[in-house]
């Protein structure tokens, strides 16, 4: 005899069905603790929803014209700084975070942040979600925060990164 399935049982049911899709196209999937079946469904949904979603420049997303961001060089202290927090309340509106050393130079906020138009990011994210755009790459020898960074010194003694630097100029000249 086959017992009707209660909502519960057919949401956890969706659940582990949608959890093994995630590993099966991923590798993995991660969970912390127990969480509601209506909760997890939902977020597991999202997942779906953000992985499906068409990718756009960032600069779309946004609704502006990167050109209206011109380099550092041409801005004047008091337009970059008018620029950089015009920039910042746009990202803000559009659910953007970011994560950079608060000791940056606004030039080098502002040319960090202007790159990352170049860049695809979905156009969908779910209510509570956010872009995020970590400054840290994780590669201490090529990150743009290098000089202001103290993290480094925990991975790398002043030797070892001086001398990767080094390798990977040499390696790029050689190439």
């Amino acid at each position: 005899m086959c017992e009707e399935l209660s909502e519960k049982e057919k949401l956890e049911q969706e659940n582990f069905f949608l959890k093994s899709k995630i590993v099966l196209e991923n590798g993995h999937y991660e969970q912390f603790n127990e969480l509601d079946p209506e909760i997890e469904n939902q977020f597991l949904k999202n997942i779906f929803e953000v992985e499906n979603a068409e990718q756009k420049p960032v600069y779309e997303v946004l609704g502006v014209n990167p050109h209206d961001y011109t380099d550092v060089e041409q801005l004047s202290k008091d337009e970059l700084k008018l620029k950089l927090e015009e920039l910042i309340n746009l990202l803000e509106e559009h659910s953007f975070a970011y994560s950079i050393f608060n000791e940056l130079p606004d030039e080098v906020v502002y040319n960090y942040l202007t790159k990352k138009f170049l860049f695809d990011i979905t156009d969908v994210m779910p209510e509570g979600w956010v872009h995020h755009l970590d400054g840290c790459c994780g590669d201490c020898p090529s990150c743009f925060q290098l000089d202001y960074c103290e993290n480094k010194n925990e991975i790398w003694t002043p030797e070892e990164l001086d001398s990767e630097i080094k390798r990977r100029l040499e390696e790029d000249l050689n190439s």
